[in-house]
């Protein structure tokens, strides 16, 4: 048997009318269940909570979006209580009525804050003990604790609040307010009790989400579940959703069609199943039926779906689908097959490639069809641009209590240092070098055509190396100074100057600061502007 399919969280035989469906809940496989309405998809999801009742955490869609009272009227005995009386109606059908609603989303929050409490007080015993020197201080200052997780998944999914415990009570920070959670706006708190349920959740639970999209927008929802799953990589997430950009989303995702289902009686005897590979594509006729008003999609290079291009472009355009796609020329086909059929899906097809040297013509023709090459090297040319970096030098400056200038000024002499290593700047100005040379090969490669009239079989492609010049350009650039020009143009990821940056800049690690850019992104509205302009033409058909 499939090792992946042994190391299953929870497993569900799911009747059909040819036998039965195999379906295994694994940490880090979420499994998606699409279908259009009436098919059964709530009804499986329900089917799966009385299966797996003590293993996994119900989220119905028919449940409340708010709070009866302002505070928490759980304690920990009801909490107890709670979960005996959870099992019995997590064992019926939840699907169509609101049973025990506001109670669960009182649980969520209480099981926050006792996550919360839990993760300081184990952090005070062990400094109580080790005294200074102990971990566990860097662990208090690491932004890590179950608030600071719910507060950054929060920002991800834009939201521009902040949840901070005041007299053993959730508020929430906006601006110069505070407030109750329960005075949230209803997308707030629908995102603030999912958050809640997952952060605070044990290791190897199974999270069943029933249309998340309920009571949130979709540039909110595929944020919010996609930041979900990658922070509890230990838990495995069942989602029956009709976003169907949610699955396309999140990495290495399993999808289930249910096509049809048989009732008896009141309740669903069998299912018509399918599944779809997380790499084929979604039938035109779950699109059409599912997605309805016309919407428009960026498709982006990558298929590292967990990389930093789908939350920075999801944030820069909240209106906009993101999909990522393995290669330019699948991002080419992509949007040249949803633009031929526009009339049939409703949706209107946009590209971001790699500029790779490409001439004004060559670019102008490829925006004529709806494909913009990017004028930067990469993602990281716009997460460490300039304007990047002030923001974090400047909320670090306020931190710290020393100007963002000198943190800025001391990133750039740390970013520059680091090229002067052997072979740091060879190895960049190769690397772009090689690009140009590739595309330039095959832009010489002939045609058909040429190929037929040729009347020797030798072919013979002289090309000038770029590489001195490319050299030349990146040695200029560091005499000037210039790091955001090097960033802009060069794949610095390679070459340990963002590390360096990061660590000017008094952050623990790379995936700190490139979480805190996310978060400023959502509620900075000049970075997020001053970052759209770099993308040229693209943010003005996006917007």
């Amino acid at each position: 048997m499939n090792s992946e399919v042994l190391d299953h969280l929870a497993e569900a035989k799911i009747p059909t009318g040819e036998g039965f469906f195999h379906l295994y809940a694994r940490a880090g496989r979420p499994i998606f269940i699409l279908g259009r309405n009436g098919a059964g998809k709530s009804a499986l999801i329900n089917e799966l909570a009385a299966a797996w009742t003590g293993r996994a955490i119900y989220m119905p869609g028919s449940r409340p979006s708010f709070f009866e009272n302002e505070s928490l009227s759980i304690t920990p005995a009801s909490r107890r209580d709670f979960n005996k009386n959870l099992s019995y109606y997590d064992s019926i059908d939840t699907r169509w009525k609101s049973t025990l609603g506001t109670t669960r989303n009182e649980k969520a929050i209480h099981d926050l804050l006792a996550a919360e409490t839990q993760y300081k007080i184990d952090a005070a015993n062990q400094i109580k003990v080790e005294g200074s020197e102990s971990p566990a201080i860097a662990r208090l200052q690491s932004d890590n604790s179950p608030l600071d997780i719910v507060n950054a998944v929060l920002s991800q999914a834009n939201f521009s609040i902040r949840l901070e415990v005041q007299h053993s009570e959730l508020k929430v920070r906006s601006a110069d307010s505070s407030y109750s959670h329960a005075r949230m706006s209803d997308g707030e708190r629908v995102a603030l009790v999912f958050a809640a349920e997952v952060v605070s959740a044990p290791a190897g639970m199974v999270f069943l989400i029933d249309e998340p999209e309920l009571h949130l927008h979709p540039s909110i929802v595929i944020a919010l579940v996609k930041a979900l799953i990658l922070t509890r990589t230990d838990c495995a997430f069942v989602v029956c959703t009709h976003q169907l950009e949610l699955p396309m989303a999140v990495p290495n995702t399993e999808m289930i069609l249910t096509r049809g289902c048989t009732w008896s009686s009141g309740d669903v005897t069998s299912w018509e199943i399918d599944t779809i590979n997380s790499a084929a594509p979604i039938p035109e006729w779950l699109w059409v039926d599912l997605l309805g008003a016309r919407r428009k999609i960026l498709f982006i290079e990558g298929d590292d779906r967990s990389s930093l291009d789908q939350p920075l472009y999801a944030l820069l355009f909240p209106e906009i689908s993101v999909s990522a796609r393995e290669t330019c020329k699948d991002v080419m086909r992509a949007v040249e097959g949803l633009r031929s059929t526009e009339a049939s899906h409703r949706i209107t097809a946009f590209g971001l490639i790699d500029h790779d040297g490409m001439s004004t013509e060559q670019v102008v023709n490829f925006e004529s069809s709806g494909i913009y090459p990017l004028s930067i090297y990469a993602v990281e040319s716009l997460i460490y641009s300039f304007e990047a970096q002030n923001a974090i030098a400047t909320q670090q400056a306020e931190l710290l209590g020393i100007t963002s200038h000198q943190l800025l000024e001391d990133a750039k002499k740390e970013a520059l240092d680091t090229l002067k290593g052997i072979g740091k700047k060879e190895h960049l100005a190769s690397r772009l070098a090689e690009r140009h040379l590739r595309d330039k090969i095959l832009s010489e490669i002939p045609s058909r055509q040429q190929l037929i009239a040729l009347t020797d079989d030798a072919l013979a492609i002289s090309i000038k190396s770029p590489y001195p010049k490319e050299l030349e350009r990146l040695e200029k650039l560091a005499v000037q100074g210039d790091l955001y020009g090097i960033i802009d143009r060069y794949p610095v990821r390679e070459s340990g100057v963002l590390t360096s940056i990061v660590r000017a800049l008094r952050l623990n690690s790379r995936d700190d600061y490139e979480r805190a850019v996310l978060r400023r992104v959502s509620v900075d509205l000049e970075l997020r502007t001053a970052l759209k302009k770099k993308l040229g033409n693209l943010a003005r058909q996006l917007e």
